[in-house]
């Protein structure tokens, strides 16, 4: 290795600890009910720097302004790009969802912008088209926000069968009346399950195996397997975390 790479490596182990520790004291005034979700935005950041993902998102659960208005000053001082734009949904072409409730979930999605941090003008462009089509393919979400193919495309069939099941639920709670089916979708009112079955789908559509360094819901192929997709890249996300001196949990 010649002395330039070895310029280029330290002056990116800098970087990231510069970035750590302005994020350490962000944390520091995170609520405690949000710190683990504030703490994986903050180690998405700097994977984001590093070149390990092209974007990433804040703000799609429980909002924390502050935190994300500080996150959003740090990814600026670092030249990332930023954009506010509807969150993403996965592509619903072939799901058979019913038109008043996609176009009650699109009304939702444009009232509720998540902020996207890109590292490139170019990355910018593609996500920004990528939210206003509001729904996108597993590849494309895989692409540009650095998740394994296959953990998302489980991702993606749940969440079109969980749809599926709160427009039902929807459609019956109003009795019928599409129109008052579709203000309770938009206003992100979700019906309770009646039946033995619907809990039974229910509590499945929204199980969740989380991966402990990155923000990826893992497949049950990759939970099972400690070499998988979503484990290496954990573990890689550990590494850049203890390369950057990111602070622990």
């Amino acid at each position: 290795m010649d002395g330039s790479a070895l310029i280029a490596i330290e002056r990116d182990v800098e970087r990231s600890r510069g970035v750590s520790a302005a994020l350490a004291v962000a944390l520091a005034r995170v609520t405690r009910d949000r710190r683990d979700e504030a703490w994986q935005d903050g180690l998405d950041l700097i994977a984001v720097i590093a070149g390990l993902k092209p974007a990433c998102l804040l703000g799609r659960g429980a909002r924390d302004e502050a935190w994300i208005d500080g996150l959003h000053a740090i990814a600026v001082r670092e030249g990332l790009r930023s954009v506010a734009a509807a969150a993403w949904e996965p592509d619903a072409r072939a799901a058979a969802l019913p038109g008043w409730y996609l176009d009650a979930t699109a009304r939702r999605r444009a009232a509720l912008p998540v902020l996207y941090l890109c590292r490139d003008a170019a990355t910018l462009a593609k996500v920004a088209a990528l939210s206003a089509a509001g729904r996108v393919t597993v590849a494309d979400e895989a692409a540009f926000l650095g998740y394994p193919a296959c953990c998302v495309a489980q991702h993606h069939a749940q969440t079109l069968e969980l749809e599926r099941l709160l427009a039902k639920m929807a459609e019956r709670a109003a009795w019928g009346d599409l129109t008052g089916a579709a203000r309770m979708i938009e206003a992100g009112v979700e019906p309770l399950p009646r039946s033995r079955e619907e809990w039974a789908s229910f509590e499945s559509l929204t199980a969740i195996a989380p991966s402990r360094f990155t923000s990826v819901n893992m497949c049950d192929a990759c939970a099972a397997d400690g070499d998988a997709p979503a484990q290496i890249l954990s573990r890689r996300y550990e590494t850049l975390a203890a390369r950057a001196q990111y602070p622990a949990r």
